[in-house]
């Protein structure tokens, strides 16, 4: 989908009247959820004209993206943030700058069962606005393991294989998921280990062949501990700017 200049540059200003706007609640303080959901579906309302449903971007500003738990402040004053920078973006680079999301842009995030995955997909999308996958994100029935893992290999530049302490073995130590293992070895073959990073939860066994490979680690359960790591990894590559 693409906006002509003068719907883009209608978008644009009322982009900075929400970043006007969340200050305002700001200001006054006591921020509630509704209203944090409500701005948040409006931002995503007025991005859906330039970009269309589909976008990366779009599912980044819908409200379900709010964690439950989050302080509404807080989560408001990030995304006022965000929302003020990535306006700066459209102004300097112009809107077309960002249709250009082919899915070879793609960040693969390998992980087993341990929901913790979820954070790094928020801290793509939400905080970065980069595209993801993984395994089970499309439907895959009638598709084999083979052919869907093949389509994540063509369509990544970029991996991140979550190594997280789930199967435990007779010897009482902690071993990541196979499928995730398996997803190393393919990943770090078709992308090199620079780009195909793995995240290491402290506690959880590593493998022989990923020894001194490109790895960052992270406390258990707390994967938000690697994230200027994991931003920094990404300026490197270039997959976002620094």
């Amino acid at each position: 989908m693409e906006a002509s200049n003068q719907e883009s540059a209608d978008v644009i200003a009322l982009l900075r009247r929400f970043v006007e706007k969340a200050n305002g609640f700001l200001k006054k303080g006591d921020v509630k959820m509704g209203q944090l959901k409500m701005w948040s579906g409006g931002v995503r309302s007025h991005l859906r004209k330039i970009y269309g449903e589909g976008h990366p971007l779009i599912e980044a500003w819908s409200p379900g993206q709010i964690s439950a738990g989050a302080d509404p402040g807080k989560e408001l004053a990030e995304r006022a943030r965000i929302l003020e920078q990535f306006v700066s973006q459209l102004d300097r680079l112009g809107t077309d700058f960002f249709l250009q999301n082919d899915d070879s842009s793609r960040v693969f995030i390998g992980h087993g069962q341990s929901p913790i995955w979820r954070e790094l997909k928020d801290f793509l999308s939400v905080r970065l606005s980069l595209p993801w996958d993984e395994f089970n994100r499309e439907a895959v029935a009638g598709l084999s393991t083979f052919e869907r893992i093949s389509s994540m290999l063509d369509s990544a530049s970029f991996a991140f294989l979550i190594m997280t302490a789930e199967d435990q073995h007779s010897d009482a130590t902690s071993h990541a998921r196979q499928n995730v293992v398996h997803e190393v070895g393919l990943f770090q073959g078709k992308l090199g280990p620079r780009k195909a990073i793995i995240l290491l939860e402290q506690g959880c066994e590593e493998f022989t062949n990923i020894v001194g490979l490109s790895q960052i680690r992270f406390p258990p359960g707390r994967i938000s501990a690697a994230f200027e790591d994991i931003r920094r990894v990404l300026e490197r590559e270039g997959l976002i700017e620094k």
